[in-house]
């Protein structure tokens, strides 16, 4: 039998989940062969003396073959990671008890009492307390057993309740009323841990004295196991070289699970301030450290104003300066020198008394004059402390170099005829406007040529217009360069001028294109000057376009062109995109007198992924819910997957994987818990190749400030929007609606006793402005006029539908239920020229001057089939748009790049 033989057939006693000795094993292995021997003996006897059989030559015995039974393991225990079977002491007294009877906070680190080595566990077959090896533990001839008691282990014969146990002095535990030994198996029972300490320092508190004053810092100590003790701290004051600059000791006394402050306190001496850090130690080894600042004994100084609003020329400046006394060297209460200087001038010294840590603010003067203007370099130092502070005085030469001026609008003159360009000139700070009118030059170039000086006056913070003419030349087509000069700040812009030499025209560009295969562009050139002539016309290629924060423009093919007047040709025009030109660039066909541009798409040999038509739909009806949505196109040659990421808030709220096909799309939505406050929020989705990036509402309606833009590439002019739709079935959704709570509060009666009034009027204004000529209409023609609008009124009373009521009552004299609105987009203040026309009649026209951001609603638009809108500065019919039957608002945006006139949305 192998040694592994040998240990699998050894059975032995499981207490707390651990085998007895090999030792004992071994012995009940031999009692239990001995007992098998016996019984085999004795089964001899009886056959010997019994009666024979013979089957087959072989002899059997009656009854089962004597077996070997296996011994069965005996578990003590609850094998448990806490102590609640385990007997433990506490700091809250002397009592030894289990650990299911004692506060957890109470328990030290290490709370389980022993007998040689073994912990003590209760035995959960009978409730007495052994050792993990299953050896009782006993008081004489009595055992210790769980009760309910309060201690609730106690000592017992089986009858009474004799004791219970108690930790002495020494770590032995003994009965409390007898002092009885309490052992197993002849082992003493003891908590070994009684005399474990751990002194863990924190330093708590420290002061930043002065050289001469006192450095305090409070060290607070724990002790977090059952020993009592008393130690020694020390503190060590460190320089930045970490060299030890002071040593400083105390002591403390603690029990189990006790913690006490230190305080060490330090006078300082002159040469202290080299102290950066301190260290304490305890006897055990524990350290803590903390960074110290001890001051040099020395006066500090700070100009304390911040002047928002600065001293004109001639007044006087006053400059506050706080005055600080750090250390006690020397001591007691000590006179300082403060200077005061101006643009490193000296103006005045003055001496100030001062104690150890105190604070003054002294005021120091100075009389300005235009000289100090704009601004003036204010010192004050005491030794080699010093604080400078810079001070504008407003004198001529502020009020100059707040001068602005911005050019805010132009007209597109031909060569030959003049260029206008309007600017604005005003001030810039307003805490810098002079009291009275001021008169400053202002220059005015083209091309680096000067044109004209003019003179201007600004008074207060109100900006004047000014308009600047240029009569240009042959050869100044497409562009100029023209900049505004200030006393301060001017402006340059390159209007463009229409040339009278070779006109550009693009016809066509095979746009989309892929990477790497050729863009064509056809371009119509034309003579319109007055002589033939020759030249160079360039294809050139915007690669950045689709970035407004980058331009990468390179002149890509080029051709020579001879034109006779009035002759016309078309050429083509060259270029083979590469994947950096993904996903858009601008074409541009470039004469000496023209220019034109088109946009051409170019998509990627590999998967492109954008992110379209983002959404957010917030649902409030049970669960607080926000429901985000956006379409994936892939506008790349290739088929592939990519992850998608939505973002709100810059926070990822939400990633899918999706696979397309090249120029497939799909739609990704997610339904998310929405944020708890109410508000607008970032909403952005990401690909490998773009981000798209919204707003949307939870608990508020977001205005979208973008115009609708209609052209949804049809061919038919006529076509209405395909928004026009949409707005109608959604009007009509609302029709139905249940009218809202404060609506349907108010009676109907006095609503159309309000109403009669109104009506009576509305007629005639209707009346009259429909046909002014025959006004007043026969009596007769009246009623049929006002039948049908009084029944529609009639049913929106009822149905105390508001909204509805005001569409119908516009309707009535002759407006529609959409407004117009007009914002300025702009990062300058605009005026702008708007007109509302029907067929028959200028509904109204007004001029408005916007500050940048600013929303108006001017009027009602006309309830007629077809109406125009126009907008501009000078040529209204430059910027006009059509729009037909009742569609909605309609906006008038001014941007940057022109001005955009479309439905809202």
């Amino acid at each position: 039998m192998t040694n592994g033989d040998a240990t699998s057939d050894t059975e032995s006693c499981l207490c707390f989940g651990r085998r007895v000795p090999r030792s004992l094993g071994a012995m009940l292995v031999l009692t239990v062969l001995l007992v098998a021997l016996g019984a085999g003996t004795a089964g001899a006897t009886n056959i010997a003396g019994g009666p024979t059989a013979e089957t087959s030559g072989s002899t059997t015995l009656d009854g089962p073959s004597p077996s070997l039974q296996p011994a069965v393991t005996q578990q003590c225990t609850d094998p448990s990671d806490d102590y609640s079977n385990t007997v433990v002491v506490t700091f809250d007294d002397e009592n030894v008890i289990t650990g299911s009877s004692a506060d957890a906070e109470s328990l030290p680190p290490d709370p389980v009492v022993s007998a040689d080595d073994e912990a003590l566990v209760v035995d959960l077959d009978n409730g007495t307390v052994v050792t993990e090896s299953c050896e009782p533990v006993m008081v004489a001839d009595n055992e210790v057993r769980v009760a309910e008691n309060d201690p609730d282990l106690v000592v017992t014969d089986g009858v009474y309740l004799n004791d219970t146990l108690e930790l002495t002095d020494d770590g032995t535990v003994q009965t409390v009323n007898g002092g009885s030994t309490v052992e197993a198996d002849g082992n003493t029972v003891e908590y070994t841990e009684h005399d474990t300490v751990d002194f863990q320092p924190n330093i708590t508190e420290t002061n930043s004295p002065g050289e001469g004053e006192t450095l305090s810092i409070t060290v607070e100590v724990t002790n977090p196991h059952y020993g009592s003790d008393d130690q020694e701290l020390e503190l060590f004051l460190r320089d930045g070289n970490d060299e030890i600059k002071e040593t400083l000791t105390d002591s403390i006394s603690l029990d189990g699970d006790d913690s006490g402050t230190v305080t060490f306190d330090y006078e300082t001496e002159e040469g202290d301030d080299v102290i950066e850090s301190a260290r304490v130690r305890t006897e055990d080894g524990s350290t803590d450290t903390t960074e110290i600042t001890v001051n040099e004994a020395s006066v500090d100084v700070e100009i304390t104003d911040d002047w928002t609003r600065f001293p004109a020329a001639g007044d006087e400046l006053e400059v506050p300066v706080e005055i600080t006394r750090h250390g006690n060297i020397p001591d007691g209460e000590q006179e300082y020198i403060i200077d005061f200087l101006i643009d490193d001038s000296h103006v005045t010294t003055r001496p100030v008394a001062l104690s150890p840590g105190e604070q003054t603010v002294e005021t120091f003067t100075y009389e300005t004059s235009e000289d100090d203007s704009p601004s003036v370099e204010a010192t004050v130092k005491s030794g080699y402390n010093s604080h400078t502070a810079s001070v504008d005085v407003l004198g001529q030469a502020t009020h100059e170099e707040n001068v602005e001026a911005t050019f805010i609008d132009q007209n597109d003159p031909d060569e030959g005829e003049t260029l206008e360009l309007t600017a604005e000139i005003g001030y810039d700070r307003w805490d810098r406007i002079p009291d009275e009118p001021q008169e400053y030059p202002v220059q005015f170039y083209i091309d680096d040529e000067h044109i004209e000086n003019r003179t201007v006056e600004l008074d207060g913070d109100e900006t004047i217009t000014e308009t600047f003419e240029y009569e240009t030349e042959q050869g100044d087509a497409p562009r100029v360069a023209a900049e505004l000069i200030t006393p301060g700040s001017g402006d340059t812009d390159e209007p463009r001028i229409t040339g009278s030499g070779f006109e550009v025209t693009i016809e066509e560009v095979n746009d989309p294109v892929n990477a790497s295969e050729e863009l064509i562009t056809t371009a119509v050139i034309e003579n319109t000057g007055e002589i033939a002539g020759e030249q160079e016309v360039r294809l050139r290629i915007d690669s950045g376009i689709s970035d407004s924060d980058r331009t990468l423009r390179q002149i890509r093919d080029r051709e020579n062109v001879s034109l006779d007047v009035g002759e016309r040709t078309t050429e083509q025009f060259f270029y083979r995109p590469s994947e950096t030109d993904v996903p858009m660039i601008e074409v541009a066909i470039l004469s000496n007198n023209d220019e034109a541009l088109a946009n051409a798409t170019v998509r990627s040999k590999s998967t492109h992924y954008e992110p379209q038509n983002l959404t957010g739909d917030y649902n409030n009806d049970t669960d607080r819910e926000l429901t985000l949505s956006s379409e994936i196109n892939n506008t790349g040659t290739e088929p592939g997957d990519q992850y998608v990421e939505f973002m709100l808030d810059d926070e990822l709220v939400y990633v899918d994987r999706v696979t397309l096909g090249p120029w497939e799309s799909t739609t990704v939505s997610t339904t998310i818990d929405a944020p708890e406050d109410i508000g607008a929020y970032d909403f952005a989705v990401e690909t490998n190749d773009a981000t798209a990036a919204s707003t949307v509402g939870v608990g508020v309606e977001i205005i979208d400030d973008e115009p609708v833009d209609d052209s949804d590439g049809s061919d038919d002019p006529d076509e209405p929007p395909s928004n026009q739709s949409d707005s109608s079935s959604t009007n009509e959704s609302d029709s139905t609606t249940d009218p809202p709570e404060d609506e349907a509060g108010l009676p109907w009666f006095l609503i159309l006793l309000g109403l009669l009034g109104v009506l009576v009027s509305s007629l005639t204004l209707l009346v009259y402005r429909n046909d002014p000529e025959n006004f007043p209409p026969e009596p007769a023609a009246v009623p049929g006029i006002l039948e049908e609008e009084v029944t529609k009124i009639s049913n929106q009373i009822r149905a105390t539908n508001l909204s509805m009521l005001v569409a119908t009552l516009k309707g009535v004299v002759g407006l529609g239920a959409g407004t117009l609105v007009v914002q300025n987009k702009l990062p300058r203040a605009a005026t702008v020229r708007v007109r509302c026309q029907t067929a028959e009649d200028t509904v109204f026209m007004q001029d408005l001057e916007l500050q940048p951001d600013e929303r108006r609603t001017l009027a009602s638009l006309p309830d007629a089939e077809q109406f125009r809108v126009g907008a501009g500065v000078d040529d209204i019919t430059s910027h006009e748009e059509v729009f037909q039957g009742d569609n909605g608002d309609v906006g008038v945006v001014l941007r940057a790049e022109g001005l955009v006139i479309a439905n809202l949305s």
